[in-house]
């Protein structure tokens, strides 16, 4: 259990800019491609948290060299990934999502994959649709599955459903780009958090291979892959709990590191802010933001979900009713994020009202009772983060602040750094 106090300080007190981890989603992807790519690779700046961490030891018990030394990390890639024992993935889904097609292509004998329930309990059927035809079967097992790969591939060319997660068609990209022959994948309708292949795109690039998205369609050249060495980016989806916390008490804050054209999807949240009347201002890669909020907010999340548990807290304390859309995909998060979030408004003293599931209005209202009782994340990262911004006005106490560790495990002493009183 952790109290969260309310923000002590005035709205001309500047918040102390936080040091924000690498981007989670751009850290799997670099360990993927740098376990495929021939030779030694050098990921600089990589988070070091519970999804990264399983994806690393996974491709280690895959026979892949893996050496980390702090936040700077050395794989040796290129061979064919030998399974020695089963792999425990945790609640990563992009672990199991990006593993999967990759392992179904290249693994010489079966896999067993384990993880918590819920990683089971999300959508994977697409995925496993679409490999089928190539002689690709998935049993079902007590704690997770185990997988029959396909005789080993040269070329990769499959239709897949992925309204359900990008992460369907990011894995089968990443699995393609180790082919000798490359791949092309194809979809009819929509993609859920689209945003997401771009991020994709641009790691693949990085490693050599540039491949060419189209709507509709990937086309992915084999072959081509080489070892870097590269920095990667920060977390969009780290630094999102700090831009709303200046939103919400009005206090100034300068963020560094960040990247106005950076692929990440999240950075939609600095506009989203804006648009809600707050000054976001760049300078390099220093982002900028002061509040307070001057209405409610009105966004799109389409490709941006994992914004919505912070911003449903922000919306909570802004000073009009807001709508947030595009939150098809929320219940089949880590947790059902949409219910979790109308929970989180409501602990806030607010009303959240669901538009089905892909929207939410979110009424303001009265402090809450302070002795009310303690906010359950539901095991979730995000909802804990987004608790955090919401007690920044109200105060309160929060269950299992540890669930943090999946994505950013220093992010309460990063918090309590951020509120400190700034040095006279």
């Amino acid at each position: 259990m952790l109290d969260l106090d309310r923000d002590p300080w005035g709205p001309g007190v500047p918040l102390n800019g936080p040091s924000l981890p690498g981007s989670k989603s751009m850290t799997n992807r670099a360990l993927l491609l740098a376990a495929q790519a021939p030779g030694i690779s050098q990921l600089r700046g990589a988070l070091e948290a519970e999804d990264t961490r399983v994806m690393r030891e996974a491709l280690r018990t895959l026979g892949m060299g893996v050496e980390a030394e702090g936040l700077a990390w050395r794989i040796t890639g290129g061979s064919r990934p030998e399974p020695s024992a089963p792999l425990w993935l945790g609640a990563s889904g992009t672990t199991l999502r990006f593993l999967l097609p990759w392992l179904a292509l290249q693994a010489p004998q079966s896999v067993c994959f384990e993880g918590e329930p819920r990683l089971f309990e999300r959508p994977l059927a697409p995925l496993l649709e679409a490999l089928a035809p190539l002689g690709v079967r998935w049993v079902p097992a007590t704690r997770g599955g185990v997988l029959h790969p396909a005789p080993q591939a040269w070329r990769l060319d499959v239709r897949i459903q992925a309204e359900a997660s990008s992460q369907f068609l990011s894995g089968l990209a990443l699995a393609a780009a180790g082919l000798p022959e490359g791949g092309r994948l194809a979809w009819a309708g929509g993609v859920a958090s689209s945003s997401y292949l771009h991020l994709t795109q641009e790691a693949l690039n990085r490693f050599g291979c540039m491949a060419r998205l189209e709507a509709g369609r990937w086309e992915i050249p084999g072959g081509r892959l080489r070892c870097v060495d590269w920095t990667l980016p920060v977390d969009w989806s780290g630094a999102a709990a700090f831009l709303c916390a200046a939103a919400v008490t009005g206090r100034p804050l300068r963020l560094s590191g960040l990247d106005p054209g950076d692929p990440q999807g999240d950075r939609a949240v600095a506009d989203v802010l804006a648009a809600a009347g707050c000054r976001c201002a760049w300078e390099g890669s220093v982002l900028e933001v002061c509040g307070p909020l001057q209405r409610g907010l009105e966004a799109d999340l389409g490709n941006c979900p994992d914004l919505a548990p912070v911003l449903a807290a922000t919306a909570a304390l802004a000073p009009s009713p807001s709508r947030l859309s595009g939150l098809e995909t929320l219940p089949l998060k880590e947790c059902d994020r949409l219910e979790a979030c109308i929970d989180l408004v409501r602990w806030l003293g607010g009303q959240a009202v669901a538009e089905g599931t892909h929207a939410l209005r979110i009424q303001p209202g009265p402090a809450p009772d302070p002795d009310r009782p303690a906010f359950d994340p539901r095991r979730d990262h995000r909802m804990a983060f987004a608790a955090a911004v919401g007690a920044l006005r109200h105060g309160g106490r929060l269950k299992d602040p540890d669930c943090v560790a999946k994505t950013f495990p220093d992010f309460w002493k990063v918090w309590a750094h951020l509120l400190a009183e700034p040095t006279p």
